[in-house]
C-alpha cells in the first residue's frame, strides 16, 4: 500500500515495517493489517501479556527489553537493514521511553526522549502541569520519599488522600486511604512489591517513585489524542469509565469503558480544551497520548493509546485511531473520521480478593447479554489473580455493540451484579 511519502528506511523491494515495539494485543493491530501494511514485531522475552495473533505479521523476532538500551538499538537497526522500518509504533506503557530512545538514536520519527520522561512520571507530569497551567490542573501532590514525608503530606492534604506508585499502569497499587495506619500499611506494601513487579518485568534497574495526592471526586473520563510532529492536537470522542470505586470496590481498576459518555456538551468541551492544554504542557509530538481526567481535572497522561480505546472507537464509530497514528508517524496529516456512532462498552471484571483462579461463573450467559459481540477467558487455571491495588489484572474480557445506549449499559450492569463470577482457591 502506498503512502504517499518517501522513507530513507524503505525501498521498493522492501517497503518498511511497521515495528512493534515490546508486545501487541488483541485490538492493537488488526486495522493496520486490513489496510495490508507490513506488520513487524520485537517481542520482549520478559513480558507476561497475552500476545496478539501475530501470525500474519511479516517479522516475528524476540529480545530481552533489560537488556543495555545500546544493544536494543543495535537490534532494531539491524531490523532496519533487513526490511526497512516505515515507523516505530508502540502501544504499551512500558516500552514509551525505550522507543521514544531508539527513534531518536536511528532518526526515526517519534515522541521525544525528554517527553516521555515526563508521561512516564507522575511526579514530574504533575510539576508540570502545575507549572504551565495552574495549580488547579490537577490534583495538589507530594513526591514520597519516605514514611516521615508520607504522614507529614498526608495531614497537609487531608484525609482521605490518594496513593500510589508514580510509574505504573492501570491503576495499580492506587489506593484511597482513610487514616494514617491504612496509609502505612498501603505505602509499604508499594515498597515491597513494585520492585518485584518491576524485576519479572525485566525492569530490574527501575527506581521506585512514590506519589501521594489529594483525592478527587468526579466522574471518569478519558480522551485519547493524536499529534503530528508540529504539535497539532487531533482528539477522538470521550470515553466514559467505571471504575471498580463504582461497583462499591475498594479498587480503581477499569471495570468498563463506554460510549457515548454520560457528559453535555459544554463538559465535553471543557474536558477537550484540557486534554489540548495536557498534551501541550508535556510537549507532546508525533505520538498518540491517552488523557485521563477526574471530573474536570487532569488525573494523567499516557504517551500511547489507551487501553482497548483504539478497539472501542473502532466499533461504535468505525474509527481507525491505529492508522491515524501511523499517519503522524509518516509525517502525514491523520485522518480520525469515522462512520458510525453505536453505543459500544468493553467490560473486564476483576476478581473481587486475591486467589488462586478456578473458573468462571455464569459464563453461560455472558452470550446471551443484550448488544453481545464478543468475550475471551484471560486467566487461567491456578494462576493468582485479584485487584488492581495488589498488583493483578482481569480475567474476563467482554465486547457490547448495539444501537441503543441504554442496552449496551443495562448490559454492563447486570455483568457488575455477578459479584460470585470467580471462583477462587
Amino acid at each position: 500500500m502506498s503512502t504517499g511519502i518517501s522513507d530513507p528506511h524503505s525501498s521498493p523491494a522492501k517497503p518498511g515495517l511497521v515495528l512493534f515495539f515490546g508486545m501487541v494485543r488483541r485490538g492493537e493491530f488488526e486495522t493496520l493489517e486490513k489496510r495490508g501494511l507490513p506488520l513487524g514485531i520485537l517481542i520482549d522475552t520478559n513480558s507476561k501479556a497475552r500476545l496478539g495473533d501475530v501470525s500474519r505479521f511479516v517479522m516475528v523476532e524476540r529480545f530481552d527489553f533489560s537488556r543495555p538500551l545500546p544493544e536494543l538499538i543495535a537490534k532494531v537497526r539491524e531490523i532496519q537493514e533487513r526490511f526497512g522500518i516505515a515507523c516505530l509504533y508502540n502501544v504499551i506503557e512500558f516500552y514509551v521511553l525505550q522507543a521514544a530512545q531508539v527513534a531518536a538514536a536511528l532518526g526515526l520519527p517519534g515522541l521525544s526522549p525528554a517527553s516521555a520522561r515526563l508521561c512516564l512520571d507522575k511526579n514530574l507530569m504533575r510539576q508540570r502541569f502545575a507549572q504551565r497551567l495552574g495549580p488547579g490542573a490537577g490534583a495538589r501532590f507530594h513526591p514520597i520519599h519516605s514514611e516521615a514525608e508520607l504522614l507529614r503530606y498526608a495531614q497537609e492534604l487531608g484525609y482521605p488522600c490518594f496513593l500510589q506508585p508514580a510509574n505504573v499502569s492501570a491503576s495499580m497499587w492506587a489506593t484511597r486511604n482513610t487514616n494514617p495506619e491504612m496509609l502505612l500499611a498501603n505505602y509499604r506494601t508499594i515498597v515491597n512489591e513494585v520492585p518485584k513487579y518491576y524485576e519479572r518485568l525485566g525492569k530490574k534497574g527501575q527506581a521506585l517513585s512514590v506519589v501521594l495526592a489529594e483525592y478527587l471526586e468526579g466522574k471518569n473520563v478519558s480522551i485519547d489524542c493524536i499529534m503530528d510532529r508540529s504539535g497539532q492536537v487531533y482528539l477522538t470522542p470521550p470515553v466514559e469509565v467505571l471504575t471498580g470505586k463504582d461497583l462499591g470496590l475498594d479498587d480503581y481498576h477499569h471495570f468498563a469503558r463506554l460510549l457515548p459518555p454520560r457528559l453535555n456538551q459544554k463538559e465535553e468541551q471543557t474536558l477537550e480544551r484540557l486534554a489540548v492544554a495536557g498534551v501541550q504542557a508535556l510537549e507532546m509530538t508525533t505520538c498518540a497520548a491517552h488523557v485521563e481526567f477526574i471530573g474536570r481535572r487532569l488525573g494523567e497522561i499516557g504517551a500511547r493509546p489507551g487501553g482497548n480505546r483504539p478497539r472501542i472507537f473502532q466499533i461504535a464509530h468505525g474509527l481507525d485511531m491505529l492508522y491515524a497514528y501511523y499517519q503522524v508517524l509518516r509525517g502525514e496529516e491523520p485522518s480520525l473520521r469515522g462512520d458510525g456512532h453505536r453505543a459500544a462498552a468493553i467490560v473486564t471484571p476483576f476478581a473481587p480478593r486475591d486467589g488462586k483462579f478456578r473458573s468462571l461463573r455464569h459464563l453461560e450467559r455472558v452470550p446471551q447479554l443484550p448488544g453481545y459481540l464478543y468475550h475471551e477467558i484471560r486467566a487461567q487455571p491456578g494462576q493468582a489473580i485479584g485487584l488492581s491495588r495488589n498488583g493483578y489484572r482481569a480475567g474476563l474480557y467482554v465486547e457490547l455493540l448495539s444501537d441503543r445506549v441504554e442496552e449496551v449499559r443495562r448490559s454492563v450492569d447486570e455483568i457488575a451484579s455477578w459479584t460470585d463470577l470467580y471462583d477462587l482457591d
